[in-house]
């Protein structure tokens, strides 16, 4: 998979570059960059990185700067697991290059890196909403405008979110229509409205059709229930998720935690 990425990264960066073997930059220069890219290649990305930073430091030209930024981006995105260090090189190609592939796939990772990553979520919006802005409208754009309301989840503007879920849900060919459902459910319980959220929850199971998510969304609905003083339907369904559910041990904490706080009841 890793030298799949490579090659697909190299071929990229070729379309991006066409013409690159004509600049007028000095041979140093140039062996420099075969000798970073046969590092990408044996996977040596530390000593690519190195090297690379070190002919930004000569002040190339802003074609080989391109180049040199990109490849940065992508060996910290794709290889060394610091997606944080990659905000900036991407942000290069966004304000140097005027292609607009480029432009989109850099905004992409920006975007991404910012919500999973750094958690800057009103950068992710940022980047998210600048996409959604680019005409025609691009094929990602219900996937960003889901991720604009799921940005405003994780910094607790519930309104906001309710507002992005809610216009999705009213669109049933939408492609996350049935995740809005989800979502919903989640604003719901965190704003400790249990009847609602298991309302949510409950439409959500009609339309879901992978396993593993309808096991999570029920395990959410018998956590609504335990914290509406539910117990009984709290039970059931922690029971019934017993032969399913990945952490069996979690239920059977649940379920003797549940049947003591019943028996107290009845005292």
């Amino acid at each position: 998979m890793v030298n799949q990425r490579i090659l697909f990264n190299k071929f990229l960066i070729i379309l991006m570059i066409l013409g690159l073997s004509s600049c007028d930059f000095t041979s140093g220069l140039n062996q420099d960059i075969l000798i970073a890219q046969k590092y990408v290649d044996n996977q040596d990305f530390g000593k690519a990185v190195e090297l690379y930073e070190r002919v930004l430091k000569k002040n190339p030209s802003k074609q080989i700067k391109t180049k040199i930024n990109y490849q940065l981006a992508e060996i910290y995105y794709l290889y060394l697991d610091e997606q944080v260090k990659a905000l900036k090189y991407y942000q290069f190609i966004v304000d140097n290059v005027d292609d607009p592939l480029w432009q989109v796939k850099s905004l992409e990772k920006i975007a991404d890196i910012n919500f999973n990553f750094s958690k800057n979520y009103l950068q992710a919006i940022h980047a998210y909403q600048i996409l959604m802005q680019v005409k025609p409208r691009l094929k990602n754009y219900d996937y960003y405008y889901l991720k604009v309301g799921e940005a405003y989840f994780e910094m607790g503007r519930y309104e906001k979110a309710r507002g992005i879920f809610n216009a999705i849900m009213d669109q049933p060919t939408n492609p996350y229509y049935v995740d809005a459902f989800y979502q919903m459910g989640l604003i719901e319980f965190y704003s400790k409205n249990w009847d609602k959220a298991v309302e949510f929850w409950m439409e959500y199971l009609k339309r879901e059709r992978r396993k593993d998510q309808v096991v999570k969304v029920k395990f959410l609905i018998a956590n609504a229930y335990e914290s509406n003083e539910m117990l009984k339907e709290a039970y059931n369904i922690y029971y019934s998720l017993l032969p399913s559910y990945p952490n069996p041990d979690v239920l059977r904490a649940r379920l003797k935690s549940l049947y003591a706080r019943r028996v107290a009841r009845k005292r």
